[in-house]
């Protein structure tokens, strides 16, 4: 068995003692080993593309935090009204917690579908809290982060048809446009994704009905 050694032409004959060669002295070749290319699937790569833009909506929603504003502001009691408004009609996000930790003692799940389900849990909760902040401060609008979108436009582009609703129970606009002039119903159709698209419709639609203005 030959010892590790660095790329290159090194000396091999055999040895009794290890100092006298007892056999004619042959030149032997240390090879690097090859280093292939990771072949990535399509599915790996649309599965680390949906993860990046999760990664990117985490960081959006904890750099843009208001909870020392909020805590270090005295409330207006119209804010305090809503907020408690907004928390009531989202209360059931919490039995989502209950149903995913049956499901794992049931064994109904598997860890990789279990571990999907915590992460967006997980982010349905931080932004419920989100929302909240804001609509505690009276907040009409949101930020952007490095690459000029919003919450509501990467919760477009995930999927997340649950954010169309903590949006509009929220009073936050759902036709809030990116940097680049975009609302999150022009992300959800790019993306091809229409359940979220038809969501955004619907809601902006019982706008047009109930109080005559829609922008696009």
């Amino acid at each position: 068995m030959l010892p590790p050694h660095s790329p290159g032409l090194v000396n091999l004959c055999l040895s009794l003692d290890g100092l006298e060669p007892t056999s004619q002295i042959l030149n032997f070749e240390y090879r690097a080993p090859s280093v292939h290319d990771p072949v990535v699937s399509s599915e790996d790569k649309s599965k680390w593309e949906e993860f990046h833009l999760q990664m990117r909506l985490a960081y959006l929603l904890f750099s843009t935090s208001k909870t020392l504003d909020v805590l270090s502001n005295k409330l207006s009691p119209t804010n305090l009204k809503e907020a408690k408004k907004f928390a009531l009609k989202t209360s059931n996000i919490s039995n989502s917690w209950a149903y995913l930790i049956k499901a794992i003692e049931d064994g109904g799940i598997s860890v990789a579908q279990a571990k999907d389900v915590f992460f967006e849990l997980s982010l349905k909760n931080t932004i419920r809290e989100w929302l909240l902040e804001r609509v505690l401060e009276g907040c009409k609008t949101t930020g952007y982060d490095a690459q000029g979108l919003g919450v509501i436009h990467l919760c477009a582009i995930i999927g997340y048809t649950w954010a169309v609703y903590l949006f509009s129970w929220s009073g936050l606009s759902l036709d809030f446009r990116d940097k680049h002039g975009w609302t999150a119903l022009h992300w959800a159709a790019y993306y091809g994704r229409y359940g979220h698209a038809f969501c955004c419709f619907n809601l902006q639609f019982f706008c047009v009905a109930s109080f005559g203005f829609f922008k696009f």
